[in-house]
């Protein structure tokens, strides 16, 4: 679409996931950048209820910058009202977003690309009692003692939990809302965590600056990705050449497969052998001020403002 400093933009925030606060930090941010580039007609937009997306029509708005993150406005939902309506968007399409969102649909996609990925079985409201959780925790720690349990289809670590023992397990498995959402039990792979992140150029997508994060706590949960102070970036991080174009071209193969578009990240665990195994994609990643994305593209000697405007100009409509 023509997007000139006078089209009528909201800045999509807040919304009903687990990740409300984070997204409002993303969308203000973001509201802030684009009024700091001329463009006088933003709203920023607290999504709180479907009315909110009815009225942007009500109020003229030509084009939607997404900063929601999580259920109802990463997974393709809010996706789909926008479609609806006929507002361009920024972001993945609504199927690219429901399959990044769910990790196990991603998962099963990187297979067919021969894409390295930690063991998993999922775990159900309809298979708790079946699955053998004995022989699941005998398969999957035995390399480092432990797993992870991680929601199928939630983000920023939220309710995701590092088991150390068979015990623990069990005990998580009957206490976790199997009714919310279906969980994985993967692999735990001891190492260093890298994020890839990529931007949409000119229909091609480009790769920024590989980051290494090395987290205060013992992973990289919700606390320690959006507090100051709790984790270490290197950047760019110190990875051999084969093992940066692997994932280069690996997150670039997962993110066209998928059929994501403008702007994302694909996040890994490099073992000691140097072979990275994908975790997950995230298709709106945060734009807060200790998210990776922004200091990925500083990294490549794009500041803030400029990634907003490169985001913002691949709002479109996708079906």
């Amino acid at each position: 679409m023509d997007i000139t400093k006078e089209t009528k933009i909201a800045v999509l925030s807040g919304g009903i996931s687990n990740e409300r606060e984070i997204s409002l930090r993303s969308g203000t941010n973001c509201s802030s950048a684009l009024k700091r580039l001329g463009y006088k007609n933003t709203l920023f937009v607290d999504l709180k209820q479907l009315e909110d997306l009815i009225e942007l029509k009500q109020k003229n708005i030509e084009l939607a910058f997404l900063t929601t993150h999580g259920r109802f406005g990463e997974d393709g939902a809010l996706q789909g009202v926008l479609e609806w309506l006929k507002i361009p968007y920024t972001g993945s399409s609504v199927l690219a977003s429901a399959i990044s969102m769910d990790k196990w649909l991603t998962k099963q996609t990187a297979k067919t690309l021969d894409i390295s990925l930690p063991k998993a079985y999922l775990l159900t409201k309809v298979n708790l009692k079946t699955l053998e959780l004995k022989k699941i925790w005998d398969e999957l720690s035995k390399k480092n003692n432990a797993v992870f349990l991680k929601p199928r289809n939630d983000g920023s670590s939220v309710n995701t939990f590092k088991i150390k023992s068979l015990l623990e397990l069990q005990e998580k498995a009957k206490n976790i809302d199997l009714n919310a959402s279906d969980y994985l039990i993967e692999e735990f792979i001891a190492g260093r965590e890298i994020t890839m992140s990529l931007i949409e150029l000119n229909n091609d997508f480009k790769v920024l600056p590989a980051l290494e994060i090395k987290p205060k706590k013992e992973f990289y949960d919700y606390e320690a990705k959006y507090t100051k102070g709790m984790t270490e970036f290197i950047l760019p991080a110190k990875l051999e050449k084969g093992c940066l174009d692997l994932l280069t071209a690996n997150t670039k193969r997962i993110f066209t497969e998928v059929g994501c578009s403008s702007f994302g990240r694909v996040d890994y665990m490099l073992d000691n052998n140097n072979t990275p195994y994908m975790l997950e994609i995230n298709s709106l990643p945060g734009m807060t001020d200790t998210s990776d994305l922004p200091a990925q593209a500083s990294s490549a000697g794009i500041n803030y403002d400029e990634l907003v405007e490169i985001i913002l100009k691949t709002a479109k409509l996708h079906n």
